[in-house]
């Protein structure tokens, strides 16, 4: 998913891929929402001072929206929460979108948004990530050290049941919101692996995110890697650090690991690539008013070495505008799989109940025009991961490409 901040500012984990699913940055737009529908309770309303439906399309949906109350209030057998019936309402004015990304937060959703965003939460230390093909929501790489690696969770497990509750077909936010909670309590889990049903109680603990890892590929050669497992508002300053301690070991070529990261926040995504670019186009937007906004390499900390991007078809969004600056403007290589494919860019508007709507805004486009949308980004270096011989081994053959591909760039 990719998100978008209105302001200026621009571990392959263990066990096997991380990649972060729930990443959001928030707008600052804030829009009121009173008298959203015009009903008795407070909800915010489908037909604004701004819509382009007609006085007597407005007046038609209000008709039906309190016939259908009427029938409710008269023949259905239980209680009705009014805050719940809300909520319906906003969950079902954005669905009706038909946009898998565009959705509504509830308060508590939003508030959960928010601690992604700033790299802690309570919940059992996995990443998960939705099939759009396959309509699942599974666990996309394994946080060490928390309850989802010691129950013996594993990267692919798809989501069944959370709670006793069946979570199939639903998104990667909702299902992740059912499994956070306060530290110390605990969620029963049934996953899918391999056709099977599988049950585990997990304890929810602090979690705290560290997207950015760093180190010497291989000493003799004096390779660095760095593999980033989101976009989120503390990756920056942990890439910027792990690129000044590598650069100050003297590496004299440089791997960027993006496998199985689904993306995050724009700003971040194009700040961290000016750390590698020289000065010129990063990646535009345009809306659907074709208004085109640039995002530029500012030049003043250069990458001049060789460099090589490992991605595969989990690499979204952020990855994608990443990996995808760095191919077009010619400054390094990409080596793996394709790509997601997911060039548009999501808004989250906050309102003033502390609920929020997410929107899509805008596409994206590559420095050469490109819009890599349902098309994604081909490596120059095509490898599958072997991985049964990771599994096995843990042997990475993606990984030993890239470095031997980086070795004929420094020759």
């Amino acid at each position: 998913m990719e998100e978008k901040r209105n302001n200026s500012k621009g571990q392959f984990a263990a066990g096997l891929f991380a990649g972060m699913a729930i990443v959001i940055a928030l707008s600052i737009v804030v829009v009121n929402v009173a008298g959203f529908l015009g009903r008795t309770f407070n909800t915010g309303g489908v037909i604004g001072t701004g819509s382009k439906k007609s006085a007597a399309d407005q007046a038609r949906i209000l008709s039906k929206i309190r016939s259908i109350e009427a029938l409710i209030d008269k023949y259905y057998i239980e209680d009705i929460d009014s805050d719940m019936e809300a909520e319906g309402i906003y969950y079902g004015i954005v669905d009706s979108l038909g946009d898998e990304y565009s959705t509504y937060y509830t308060a508590s959703e939003m508030q959960r948004t928010l601690e992604d965003n700033a790299g802690k939460y309570g919940g059992i230390g996995c990443y998960i990530a939705y099939d759009t093909d396959k309509e699942y929501s599974y666990v996309a790489g394994i946080i060490p050290g928390y309850s989802a690696e010691q129950a013996g969770l594993m990267s692919g497990d798809i989501f069944y049941k959370v709670d006793g509750e069946s979570v199939m077909g639903e998104s990667s936010e909702t299902v992740s919101n059912l499994v956070r909670g306060q530290e110390g309590t605990t969620v029963n889990i049934t996953i899918i692996r391999d056709g099977e049903e599988k049950d585990f109680t997990l304890i929810r603990r602090q979690v705290e995110i560290k997207s950015v890892s760093g180190n010497i590929a291989d000493e003799k050669a004096k390779i660095g890697y760095i593999q980033i497992s989101s976009f989120d508002i503390a990756t920056e300053e942990q890439f910027y650090d792990a690129m000044d301690e590598l650069e100050g070991s003297g590496i004299e070529g440089l791997i960027i690991d993006l496998r199985d990261n689904p993306g995050g926040d724009v700003d971040v995504a194009t700040a961290m690539a000016s750390r590698i670019l020289p000065k010129g186009l990063i990646m535009y937007t345009e809306d659907k008013n074709g208004k085109r906004d640039e995002y530029n390499a500012d030049g003043k900390n250069v990458f001049e070495k060789p460099l090589v991007i490992i991605t595969n078809g989990n690499s979204a969004s952020a990855s994608e505008i990443f990996a995808g600056a760095v191919k077009t403007r010619g400054r390094g290589i990409i080596v793996g799989e394709k790509t997601y494919g997911k060039g548009v860019v999501q808004v989250v508007v906050p309102m003033t109940d502390g609920s929020a709507v997410k929107l899509t805004t805008a596409k994206y486009y590559l420095p050469d025009g490109t819009c890599i949308h349902g098309e994604g980004i081909e490596p120059d270096v095509e490898i599958e991961l072997d991985l049964d011989e990771y599994l096995e081994t843990g042997k990475d053959n993606q990984k030993e490409k890239a470095i031997e591909v980086l070795k004929e760039q420094m020759k």
